[in-house]
């Protein structure tokens, strides 16, 4: 068994010489699928742009705050962060939307 994946593992190695393709180009990057500059998505609301080479609109936005509690009991700096993910697109049987909200900190 395991000269059958030791023979296995060579041949595959050896394959590119032999059909003429060298081992770099088999880990090239796929072109993309569009070179042009973000559009935006009027249609979604404000913040949607389009994702390039699809009928998709993403929207990413988030925040933080940040502040520094003193009092009696000591000083504490509570800190909030929140980023959130909104895709909207057009299909057969109507809008399809994925919503991703993560809120993380503490009080």
């Amino acid at each position: 068994m395991r000269n059958a994946v030791r023979c296995l593992g060579l041949t595959l190695t050896l394959a590119p010489l032999f059909t003429g393709i060298s081992p770099v180009a088999a880990f090239e990057r796929a072109p993309h699928p569009s070179e042009a500059a973000a559009e935006s998505c009027p249609s979604q609301g404000a913040g949607f742009i389009r994702i390039p080479g699809t009928a998709t609109c993403i929207r990413l936005s988030g925040r933080v705050r940040a502040g520094i509690d003193a009092g009696r009991s000591g000083t504490t700096a509570p800190v909030q962060s929140r980023i959130a993910v909104d895709t909207r697109s057009e299909s057969a049987l109507g809008p399809v939307r994925s919503f991703v909200r993560i809120d993380a900190g503490r009080h």
